[in-house]
């Protein structure tokens, strides 16, 4: 029986995983199955009745073509390079936001340090020399520190640029990322009210500071802030990277059909924003100055690009075309 189900799964390995060729590789194994059964009730031998079963059933690569797929993981009508994402690779889609949001708040976080430490060394030494200077060495090491991890987290992300475009995303990792997606909404929503509480309760230093009339307290509560603050959006940056990896999936994540209908959108798209950069607006330009030499009215000529803007919001909506 392991056997049959393993030439199926096998049969059906590059194709891809829509709802239609899910019931399609289960209608097959259960009458494969069901063969089998039979079969082997007959008082044939487990390597006869799967030998039987699959010669009966022929090459499942003619129902495959018949349906119109094949075995490049796409219909048969190209559509190029899309990509096909499946759970494995969402759930690491998912893990790389994470990681990257955590890099990236940590950035901003060592950000934040260097100007506590600066305000903080200030207001110990009483603004002298020797407490800037070591106040300035403390806030360059941790603003390249901070720099170091927005650097470094931008570069691990541009592997998953494909992501922001439209693809394939199979009905299984759908499911299990729509579930996930809903098990992570509450701590989100945590996560934000805490980074706003941060933020509020930031300022409290520097209003003690003030309302006790000391500039060394209110420079040294400036400081806390910076950090107390930091810490807030550090808790914005982790929480809103993997809530936004979960939109993306969810948003660009089609079916084959979908994917065909968005190609089609796109390739239009680009063809009337060429037509738009390379036509419409350099003759918009050459009427501007035109109009403003002959009639000298660079006062309020400028107005034309206003109205070019309007036309061209209305040409894209003509054509069906969305703004970015």
């Amino acid at each position: 029986m392991n056997t049959i189900e393993e030439y199926v799964n096998k049969m059906f390995k590059n194709v891809v995983k829509t709802e239609e060729t899910e019931q399609l590789k289960v209608d097959i194994l259960a009458n494969m199955e069901d063969r089998y059964t039979a079969l082997i009730e007959e008082g044939a031998s487990d390597n006869e009745a799967i030998g039987t079963v699959i010669v009966e059933f022929g090459n499942i690569d003619e129902v495959l073509n018949e349906m119109g797929l094949n075995h490049e993981g796409a219909p048969e009508e190209e559509l190029g390079d899309v990509m096909v994402v499946e759970v494995d690779d969402a759930h690491e889609y998912i893990e790389a936001r994470r990681r990257a949001g955590l890099g990236i708040g940590m950035g901003v976080l060592s950000c934040c340090f260097a100007l506590c430490g600066l305000l903080v060394m200030m207001a110990i030494f009483s603004f002298e020399t020797a407490g800037i200077f070591m106040g300035l060495i403390w806030m360059f090491s941790f603003a390249v520190i901070g720099v170091a991890f927005f650097v470094i987290q931008g570069y691990k992300l541009d592997r998953y640029k494909k992501y922001n475009e439209p693809f394939v995303l199979v009905p299984e990792a759908r499911r299990s990322i729509e579930e996930q997606m809903e098990n992570y909404k509450k701590s989100f929503i945590i996560s934000i009210v805490l980074g706003i509480a941060f933020c509020v309760f930031a300022l409290m230093p520097v209003l003690y500071g003030a309302f006790l009339y000391d500039d060394k307290l209110t420079v040294f509560g400036s400081g806390l802030m910076f950090l107390i603050a930091g810490i807030g959006v550090l808790l914005f940056i982790y929480s809103g990277m993997i809530w936004t990896g979960y939109q993306n999936l969810c948003d660009h994540g089609k079916t084959v059909e979908q994917v065909r209908v968005a190609q089609e959108k796109n390739r239009k798209k680009t063809k009337i924003n060429h037509i738009i950069d390379n036509i419409y607006w350099p003759i918009i330009l050459v009427i501007y100055f035109l109009w403003s030499f002959n009639y000298g009215t660079w006062a309020y000529s400028w107005i034309i690009f206003i109205i070019g803007s309007v036309f061209e919001s209305m040409i894209k909506s003509i054509f069906g075309i969305e703004e970015d």
